[in-house]
């Protein structure tokens, strides 16, 4: 469920490198420009992330990600296109990654959780 006062939601979906899960977790947990970077932010919340691996191997990471407003998860993602910025991160995390991220952005509706709405 969306904590109180999240108004904005987004999907990043990241295909990764062979055997680069573990990699692409640790940089996203402990690098400066993974998540503690992005919860520097203004208006970030929280984010799940998960990793699939289809039947022939390939893995997939999922980040789902809860902002206070759209306009502030706007504002993230233009510094992550800064290259002097992202340098490092780039040079750390490219290794990990299999093709172009897809990232979708949207306004949160409502939330349910365990038979529990809010609307």
């Amino acid at each position: 469920m969306a904590p109180p006062n999240c108004n904005a939601m987004a999907l990043v979906i990241i295909p990764l490198a062979p055997g680069k899960a573990d990699d692409a977790i640790a940089l996203f947990k402990d690098h400066e420009m993974g998540l503690k970077y992005t919860l520097s932010q203004k208006g970030a919340v929280d984010f799940d992330i998960g990793v699939q691996t289809a039947e022939d191997g390939s893995q997939t990471m999922y980040i789902f990600e809860h902002w206070h407003e759209e306009a502030d998860y706007a504002a993230y993602v233009a510094t992550r296109g800064d290259k002097e910025l992202m340098k490092e991160w780039d040079a750390a995390f490219g290794p990990c990654v299999a093709g172009p991220p897809t990232i979708k952005w949207f306004p949160r509706k409502f939330s349910v959780s365990n038979g529990a709405a809010t609307w």
